[in-house]
C-alpha cells in the first residue's frame, strides 16, 4: 500500500492520483508534500496531497484529496481514500468545425453546460443543455433561411423544428432533444425515464447531423 509522508507523520493511502487534472493526462505524478486536516481522531478527516504532473508539456501543480471515513468496529481504519484531484480543469466537449463554425454561441453554451455537470452541478447542467440545443437549432435554420431570421429568433424552438429543419434525422432527433430539455427547466418531468445523458446523446445526435447536413450542401456545390 502507497503511503505520504505529511505534517502529521507518515500516511497511508489506498492509491495516487493518477491522471492531472489540468492537461487530462495519465501520469505518475511527483510527490510534493502532504497535510492532514480535521480532527484526526475522528470519522472524516482530510489528507490533501499535493502533487506535480509530470508531463512535460503540463507540469501544474494539483491536488489530490483523501478521505478517513470507514471504520471496523469501533477501529478506525488507517489508509485515506481518494477522493478527487483539484482543481478541476473540464475538458472541452469534442464538436464538429462544421457546428462550431456555423454557431459560436452553442459551442460555448455547450461548454459551460458541461463544466457544469462535471463540477456536480446537475440541476443547472440540464438547463444549460437545452439552451444550448436552441442556439444550435435556430443558427443552422438562419444559416438555411437567412431571410427568416428575425422570425427564426422569436420563435419557439419547437416551431422552428417543425417549420425549418427539412431533413428528417435532424427533425426526429432535435425535437426529442427539446422535450428532453424542456424536462430539465420544469417543477413536473414527462420523460421519467430519460435523464440528462439521453439529452447529451440526442443533442450529440442532432450536432452530426448539423454537420453531415452542412458538408454535403459544401461538397454538392463545389461538384454541381
Amino acid at each position: 500500500m502507497p503511503s505520504v509522508n505529511s505534517d502529521s507523520g507518515h500516511l497511508p493511502i489506498d492509491k495516487n492520483a493518477d491522471t492531472c487534472p489540468h492537461c487530462h493526462h495519465a501520469v505518475s505524478p511527483r510527490f510534493v508534500n502532504a497535510t492532514l486536516s480535521g480532527d484526526q481522531h475522528a470519522r472524516g478527516t482530510y489528507l490533501d496531497v499535493a502533487y506535480k504532473c509530470t508531463l512535460h508539456d503540463c507540469s501544474r501543480l494539483f491536488i489530490g484529496i483523501y478521505k478517513r471515513t470507514t471504520f471496523q468496529g469501533d477501529k478506525m481504519v488507517k489508509d485515506f481514500k481518494f477522493q478527487k484531484s483539484v482543481p478541476l480543469n473540464c475538458r472541452p466537449p469534442e464538436l464538429q468545425q462544421e457546428v462550431k463554425d456555423i454557431s459560436q454561441s452553442f459551442e460555448t453554451i455547450y461548454s459551460q453546460a458541461n463544466a457544469a455537470e462535471s463540477s456536480g452541478l446537475d440541476e443547472i447542467a440540464g438547463v444549460g443543455y437545452r439552451k444550448a440545443l436552441e442556439f444550435l437549432i435556430k443558427d443552422y435554420c438562419i444559416h438555411k433561411n437567412p431571410d427568416e431570421e428575425d422570425t427564426i429568433k422569436s420563435s419557439f424552438l419547437g416551431v422552428v423544428i417543425d417549420n425549418y429543419v427539412d431533413d428528417a434525422n435532424l427533425k426526429a432527433c432535435a425535437k426529442r432533444a427539446a422535450w428532453l430539455g424542456n424536462d430539465e427547466t420544469h417543477y413536473i418531468r414527462k420523460w421519467e425515464d430519460k435523464d440528462i445523458s439521453d439529452l447529451k446523446i440526442l443533442i450529440k445526435l442532432s450536432c452530426g447531423w448539423v454537420s453531415n447536413n452542412i458538408l454535403t450542401e459544401k461538397y454538392m456545390a463545389e461538384m454541381a
